[in-house]
């Protein structure tokens, strides 16, 4: 089974900030460097099918319809101001820029903005990174292909709560705590 959810990112660089920085790209290349950001050590655990992610305390993670639903922490009146919706199912892509191909398809027709930017490296696998923007979502997409499958994680913030900034901030929180054992 494959998710796919859409969100967006409104204001800020379009550029990946943080410690995701890899290759270019446009290049096609799938070389990524490696997340200096230390995974959760303390959290809740999503996993499917060999392969997880550690949301840090404070964050929730619930299953939902055979994904799972990582959500960042509440603010003072109890809303959060995101998550993502992680998922992990058979693909025929056959590396990770055709599986980035196909997900760009669908990006672009929901958000004009949305691109490609730079692969991303975590756990030891590359992942795709695309974003895009419209005027209730920042909307941020990684996915890669391991053990014959793909894993895909797609984040949605509400721009009216967090910076481009803080949702970069909230999205390296998690993501660098990915492993895959299969």
């Amino acid at each position: 089974m494959t998710s796919f959810a859409l969100c967006s990112c409104g204001g800020g660089s379009d550029e990946p900030s943080g410690p995701e920085s890899t290759a270019t790209a446009s290049s096609g290349s799938s070389a990524g460097t490696e997340s200096p950001s230390a995974p959760a050590a303390e959290g809740e655990t999503a996993e499917l099918d060999g392969a997880q992610f550690t949301a840090p305390n404070g964050w929730y993670v619930k299953p939902e319809d055979g994904s799972y639903v990582i959500g960042a922490p509440d603010d003072a009146d109890g809303f959060s101001p995101g998550s993502g919706i992680f998922n992990v199912g058979t693909t025929l892509a056959s590396d990770v820029d055709e599986l980035a191909e196909a997900a760009l398809s669908r990006v672009e027709t929901a958000y004009p903005d949305g691109k490609r930017l730079p692969d991303v490296k975590y756990g030891g696998s590359t992942f795709f990174h695309l974003r895009g923007t419209n005027d209730t979502e920042r909307f941020d997409h990684y996915g890669t292909v391991v053990g014959g499958s793909e894993v895909l994680v797609a984040w949605s913030f509400n721009p009216e709560w967090v910076t481009r900034d803080e949702t970069d901030e909230l999205i390296n929180q998690v993501m660098p705590s990915f492993e895959f054992e299969g």
